[in-house]
């Protein structure tokens, strides 16, 4: 019997993937950490999801003229 060997693929997102991985994780940990009834940690992490992602693109766009 032989050892396999597992190769670890490294996982390439664009940037815009990154940035809603962030916003997804960081707005469920404000929602979790943040309120108290259900409802209300539901709202504030969707709240802290389009925040997070609307000052991305945001900044996203204030930069772009800047790179060329």
């Amino acid at each position: 019997m032989t050892a396999m060997a597992f190769e670890m693929v490294p996982l390439q997102f664009s940037h815009f993937q990154a940035l809603l991985l962030f916003a997804l994780i960081i707005s469920l940990a404000f929602g979790t950490l943040g309120r108290r009834r259900p409802i209300e940690r539901l709202k504030y992490a969707a709240w802290s999801f389009a925040m997070f992602l609307l000052v991305g693109v945001a900044l996203g766009w204030l930069m772009y003229p800047f790179s060329r």
